[in-house]
């Protein structure tokens, strides 16, 4: 009995004492859980990344410049990380070569998962104003290595500014539409996309591409590749022009030495002041160093209405001068001078017809003047099979060229009349000046030198005729050089192979035309 009851008891105090061994092993359980995560805190607010001070050392060490913030504070909801505000960024003291960026607003993300591998989910730039010095000029940046690793950067509706050389000039600007960098690593390419409003020609550039790693030891070395595409460009922009291009290419290669290849199409080319609009294309391959803009333009094959016009050049800044100039070798094998010509007159068609080969060297300072008034050029040309497209200048050609020869009643085909048109010309402050120009008509040779002005289109022309006929041969109905009578001269020398000094002068629509006999 006595065992019975024994064993009753004991049964009774096992369950009575279960409850509790359980209760307690949950207490241990909680208190052991909440002493880890007292020491997590600890150990994460000692290694919590989205500090001020933390802030402030990385962006110092990824861009070698002087931090500043005006107000900071930490995030934990949706993810963790800070806002800081008022941000300044400045590298140099001089305030001539000083960059300065500045942000309303720098937002940072993290990923718990991640953030004790040093990863940042976002950097979001609001508000960005960046001003650099004229490019080319400032300290030169050498990046530093950073072990933070940016997961996606965004700076939506930046503002880039370079001051020109010329502290009068205004700035060069640039509004970043949007911008996304994907993957910021000091030891990894960047992708990212942009697109750009360009200041000039005015027109909206989009790319895509990759950018890095940065090259340490030279930022020139670092290489960045992609495809771009530019529409809207206004080439009014550079005044003396009209135009509306559109290009698409791809670039790859280095930051001092880019490669592109690009084809660029402007369906309504024209000079300011004339009402033709003609369609102008072209293909090119070219280099641009983007440490100080300049472009090499290795080879360039433009189309004009039907006409191939090969070049190569560059376009690059030069010692006392603002801006690029464009520095170009320019060729042309049997072309359309009707082409050409339609650049620059108002007429519904060009004055002369014919093929036409041209080896020039031209020049485009940068500046406010017009196009015309800007463009230097020296060159060679030839035109054969030439033709004049009015009837009247056709017609008084056409009996230039019969009756030189002696034969009155005798009209030649009317495009094989003029012959071996060639000189040599040099284009300054919008005027042409011809030397050696020379040209043939059956029985009739003349030989000009002058001047017509681009811009007013004042013609002023001096030479010589020289004629095969005798005089009692030519003398009937002779009433034109280049559309103008000479004939009471002709009746004053009796000498066969009569040659005459002669002049044009007027304008180009009202043309003035004299003789004098030898």
């Amino acid at each position: 009995m006595r065992a019975v009851v024994s064993e009753s008891m004991s049964e009774v105090r096992s369950d009575a004492l279960r409850p509790r061994k359980r209760k307690s092993w949950w207490i241990w359980l909680i208190a052991t859980i909440a002493i880890l995560l007292v020491i997590a805190a600890i150990l994460l607010a000692r290694a919590w990344p989205f500090t001020q001070a933390n802030v402030i050392r990385e962006l110092e060490l990824a861009t070698s410049s002087h931090v500043r913030i005006g107000a900071f504070r930490r995030t934990y909801f949706p993810r963790p990380g800070c806002v800081a505000e008022q941000v300044t960024l400045e590298r140099g003291t001089n305030p001539q070569d000083r960059a300065v960026m500045t942000m309303q607003r720098l937002s940072i993300e993290g990923n718990i998962t991640r953030m004790l591998s040093r990863h940042v989910a976002l950097i979001r730039a609001e508000g960005a104003h960046l001003q650099f010095p004229p490019i080319g000029a400032g300290q030169p940046w050498k990046p530093t290595e950073s072990s933070v690793i940016v997961d996606e950067l965004i700076a939506d509706g930046a503002l880039l500014e370079f001051a020109r050389h010329d502290s009068r000039q205004p700035k060069v600007r640039f509004l970043i539409d949007k911008f996304a960098g994907h993957h910021l690593a000091s030891h990894d390419a960047m992708r990212f996309e942009v697109e750009v409003q360009n200041p000039t020609p005015p027109g909206e550039i989009s790319a895509t591409g990759s950018f890095g790693p940065w090259g340490a030891d030279q930022v020139s070395r670092t290489p960045v590749s992609g495809n771009y595409t530019f529409r809207n460009a206004d080439l009014g922009a550079f005044g003396g022009i009209l135009g509306t291009l559109s290009s698409d290419g791809t670039f790859r290669g280095t930051l001092e030495s880019i490669a592109i290849d690009g084809k660029t199409a402007t369906p309504n080319f024209a000079v300011k002041g004339t009402p033709h609009r003609l369609a102008l294309s072209s293909e090119f391959h070219a280099e641009v160093d983007s440490t100080n803009g300049d472009v090499t333009l290795h080879q360039v094959q433009a189309r004009l209405q039907r006409t191939l016009v090969s070049s190569r050049g560059t376009v690059a800044e030069h010692r006392n001068e603002d801006g690029k100039r464009a520095t170009l070798d320019l060729a042309v094998q049997n072309g359309r001078i009707q082409d050409l010509l339609l650049l620059f007159v108002s007429d519904p068609q060009a004055p002369l017809n014919g093929q036409i080969s041209i080896a020039a060297k031209t020049v485009i300072p940068q500046g406010k003047e017009p196009f015309l008034r800007r463009l230097q050029m020296t060159g060679d040309f030839g035109i054969a099979d030439a033709f004049f497209t009015k009837l009247k200048t056709q017609e008084g050609i056409d009996k230039l060229s019969t009756q030189a020869r002696g034969q009155a009643d005798q009209v030649d085909d009317p495009e094989r009349v003029v012959s071996n048109l060639q000189g040599h010309v040099e284009v300054r402050d919008g005027i042409a000046t011809f030397s050696s120009l020379s040209f043939r008509v059956p029985g009739a040779k003349a030989r000009l030198d002058g001047t017509f002005d681009l811009i007013t289109q004042k013609v002023n022309f001096h030479g010589m005729l020289f004629m095969e006929a005798k005089l009692p041969q030519a003398t009937s109905g002779i009433k034109s050089f280049l559309l103008k009578a000479i004939d009471p001269f002709l009746k004053k020398n009796r000498r066969g192979g009569a040659k005459f000094p002669v002049s044009i002068t007027g304008t180009y629509q009202h043309p003035s035309y004299h003789a004098d006999p030898v």
